[in-house]
């Protein structure tokens, strides 16, 4: 009875320890590899594995490489696998695939099953295209049998390669161990038209088996018309999707730069001496530039409603970062171009004094934003159109175009990126071309030319000089620079505008003092220092009345892992 106690407990002990010792791995990994004469193989992939429930638990994953080296380009090809079937233990087992990197995963296994802690055999059935290497003097059969990134050791691994009927092959070669190593610890064995090969010791963790037989040249067809096809397109398709959307684009950007985009005949600017007429300075800002650019088309016609006795304009002479607006009694701007009646109803809807330098004013705020509103409305389409929708469309194509060439590519070359660089250049090319002003709005716009250049050179056109009643310019007064001081403002020539009074009128530009405002020749020194500090000080008042927005940043010749098939897995 000890005896059998004894022995019942040596037994147990010794079961203990085996369990405790025992590892995943790879049991034994069998291959069966089917050639077929058009170059395309069939694979069987049985691989058997023991289970502990740490890196295996409710599966495996099998790991295919996505591409394979094209001698011919020096570049990558993908892979055409087509999964066949995927079983565990004789049944059918759930398995999903997907892109991970350079290689096609198959995650085999049910996600709500952990398996039994024993060995599980799975057998994995795809097909792959195109997998003879034509070389000058034979054909070839190259295969990464098991892949050399597996997790797990292999204690046996085995191919069994059936080639066409009759066929002869020239030589074979056998590559065991890690990567680029060239071992040769494996058996092979031929039995008619199978060639069989055999590891004779095991293979650590990130080793595998390699195998090549070269084959008499015939026996496999060449790639077929639809297969030469595909490999044109595998190598040359990313950069010929490049090539015709360029060529597309650019039909499409003419064709409607041709039908939108093309500006009306303009006729020559010369020196205009008065603005367009009906136009009020900010209507002439915004046509000129196009939009409201800063805030010089506010100021200009704050400038020109004080210049009419609407309303006084005080510059803070203790602090020029403060400007108060303060409404004339019983002033009406109804007799006004529609934008600048409705800013000066809007700027003094609430009272009859603004403030602006303190702080943000919601209600000038607002003002500002009608203002600008009312102006690009009034004297947007129908003077200027953008054309955006052209360059969006454009923009859109140009990016389907590059985003498929990033996805079909097997490999990138110069041409690649020299053709993207073409494409950005094009839409940023037409991004400057499309929009074009109307046939009213060229002709506004070029009278504004011609005004502005008059009022930038008007001292070299000698306008004190000439007489009343010619054929010649006006000359300078004191009126006349009034006049069309917020106009210079709107233009961006104020500065040059004053010097002309300045030079031209000298002792009327000294005693320069305007009625509207607290600001003068005399109180400034010069003309130019009067306007400089009541246009700046309105600038900054108008900024510090604005929302303020922030930031923040917070043959022999081979190798184990060469050849075609390959990858690796591990568990889940």
């Amino acid at each position: 009875m000890l005896f059998r106690l004894l022995a019942l407990a040596i037994g147990l002990i010794s079961f203990l320890g085996a369990a405790a010792h025992a590892q995943e791995e790879i049991r034994s990994f069998d291959v069966a590899i089917d050639v077929k004469q058009n170059g395309d193989i069939f694979v069987t992939e049985t691989i058997t594995v023991n289970v502990e429930g740490r890196e295996i638990r409710r599966g495996i994953l099998r790991d295919l490489p996505a591409y394979y080296r094209d001698d011919e380009t020096g570049g990558n090809l993908p892979y055409r696998y087509k999964v066949l079937s995927v079983r565990k233990d004789g049944k059918k087992e759930p398995y999903s695939r997907e892109a991970n990197g350079y290689a096609v995963q198959l995650r085999i296994g049910d996600a709500d099953r952990y398996l039994d802690y024993r060995e599980h055999v799975y057998e994995i059935q795809y097909r792959v295209k195109n997998q003879i290497q034509y070389l000058d003097h034979q054909d070839e059969f190259y295969w990464n049998v098991t892949g050399n990134y597996w997790v797990f050791p292999i204690q046996s691994a085995s191919a069994r390669i059936t080639l066409p009927d009759g066929a002869q092959n020239t030589e074979t070669n056998i590559y065991t161990g890690g990567l680029g190593d060239a071992e040769r610890n494996a058996d092979y064995t031929r039995i008619g038209d199978t060639h069989v090969f055999e590891t004779n010791q095991a293979l650590n963790a990130r080793e595998g088996l390699t195998i090549s037989i070269g084959l008499e040249k015939g026996v496999i067809d060449p790639p077929s018309l639809s297969d030469r096809g595909w490999l044109w397109w595998a190598r040359n398709g990313s950069l010929t999707a490049l090539l015709l959307s360029f060529g597309g684009l650019l039909m499409f950007y003419y064709r409607s730069f041709d039908r939108v985009g093309r500006d009306p005949t303009k006729g020559p600017v010369f020196p205009q001496y008065e603005p367009p007429e009906g136009y009020s300075p900010a209507a002439a800002h915004q046509i000129y530039h196009r939009m409201v650019s800063g805030h010089d088309g506010l100021i200009a016609s704050l400038m020109y409603l004080a210049s009419k006795g609407l309303m006084r304009i005080e510059v803070d002479e203790s602090n020029k970062k403060k400007t108060t607006l303060t409404k004339e009694p019983g002033a009406s701007a109804a007799d006004l171009a529609p934008e600048l009646a409705d800013l000066f109803e809007d700027v003094f809807s609430k009272k009859d004094k603004v403030n602006l330098g303190e702080k943000y004013d919601a209600n000038f705020t607002a003002a500002y934003n009608q203002f600008k509103s009312t102006l690009s409305n009034r004297y947007g389409s129908a003077y200027f159109k953008w054309n955006p929708g052209y360059v969006i469309a454009g923009g859109a194509l140009s990016l389907f175009a590059i985003v498929f060439a990033l996805i079909q590519h097997s490999y990138w070359t110069w041409w690649h990126t020299l053709t993207i660089f073409a494409l950005i250049g094009l839409n940023g090319l037409f991004m400057y071309l499309m929009p074009a002003p109307t046939r009213r709005g060229q002709n506004v716009r070029t009278h504004l030319e011609g005004f502005r250049l008059y009022m930038d050179k008007a001292e070299k056109l000698q306008l004190n000089s000439v007489e009343v009643g010619s054929d010649a310019p006006p000359p300078m007064t004191v009126e006349r620079y009034e006049t069309f001081l917020p106009y210079a403002i709107a233009l961006g020539v104020e500065k040059p505008w004053t010097k002309h009074f300045e030079r031209l009128i000298p002792e009327e530009a000294k005693a320069y003092d305007p009625s509207w405002t607290n600001v003068s020749s005399r109180t400034f020194g010069s003309m130019g220092g009067m306007t400089k500090s009541m246009v700046s000080g309105m600038s900054s008042g108008v900024s510090t009345a604005m929302p303020q927005s922030s930031s923040s940043g917070s043959s022999g010749g081979g190798f184990s892992g060469g050849g075609g098939g390959g990858g690796g897995g591990g568990g889940w």
